[in-house]
């Protein structure tokens, strides 16, 4: 009996052990960036845009608000002869809601070779999603900018990371289940508060929902020169600006 018993608890122990491995195997399965991202010609995603701008040449900061839609137009061919998505941008007024103005396109390749998904916006190329997609995975989603430009070398060296992988996140009172967080940039210099010195800020953070895409994005980058001898106000440099992208509905 107490044979029979102990071959009991064995049986028992190894099932055990055979479901905790195949719980373990099953969350650490690869998760697939274009599950992230999905390209297919046709889709749709609509957003509610707040853009910060610097008027007043460049001596004050305001918000402006509209509807913007992001749509798969076509495929094509990159100049490294890779498959690449065309998506047209176009945009709607907050008070003429019956006409959608194209704006520009932009270019997303998923590269299967290097496992990373590229995109070319206003002719800088970002690595926007690398694999393996797991929490806590960095990258230089900025490599391929050249930040020698002044204009552009705050874009030095990002290290995007993934956070939050395959958790819930909440956009305009909606919640996607599966979503990953992918963290940008989060720095500054100065005080932005004390406008009587040099200050600079740049936080930059991306949310995707599995199979919809970006579903919320928050940019900005401000540096503010004081009041010298060719402003008597101090302005914010040229390259300042901003941008907060809340997803409104999608056709998919």
């Amino acid at each position: 009996m107490i044979g029979k018993i102990k071959h009991i608890v064995t049986f028992i122990l190894i099932c055990t052990a055979i479901l905790s491995c195949t719980k373990e195997i099953d969350v650490l399965k690869p998760q697939i960036l274009t599950d992230y991202y999905p390209l297919k010609v046709g889709n749709i995603i609509t957003y509610q845009v707040d853009s910060t701008v610097f008027v007043n040449l460049g001596t004050v900061k305001t918000i402006r608000s509209y509807k913007m839609r992001d749509r798969i137009d076509s495929i094509i061919t990159d100049n490294l002869g890779r498959p690449s998505y065309k998506v047209r941008r176009s945009v709607r007024s907050q008070l003429d809601t019956t006409k959608w103005i194209d704006t520009y396109s932009y270019l997303v390749t998923y590269d299967s070779t290097q496992k990373r998904l590229e995109l070319v916006e206003n002719n800088l190329r970002f690595i926007k999603l690398a694999s393996p997609l797991s929490t806590g995975v960095q990258w230089n989603g900025t490599s391929f900018i050249n930040s020698s430009i002044v204009e552009l070398q705050y874009l030095s060296d990002w290290r995007f990371v993934y956070e939050n992988v395959r958790r819930p996140y909440t956009v305009n009172g909606i919640s996607y289940t599966e979503t990953v967080t992918v963290n940008q940039r989060n720095d500054s210099i100065g005080t932005p508060t004390n406008k009587s010195f040099y200050f600079e800020k740049t936080i930059s953070k991306e949310v995707y929902s599995k199979s919809i895409g970006l579903i919320y994005k928050e940019f900005l980058h401000e540096a503010w020169q004081p009041a010298n001898g060719s402003s008597a106000s101090g302005y914010y440099e040229p390259n300042s600006y901003g941008i907060k992208l809340t997803i409104l509905s999608h056709n998919f």
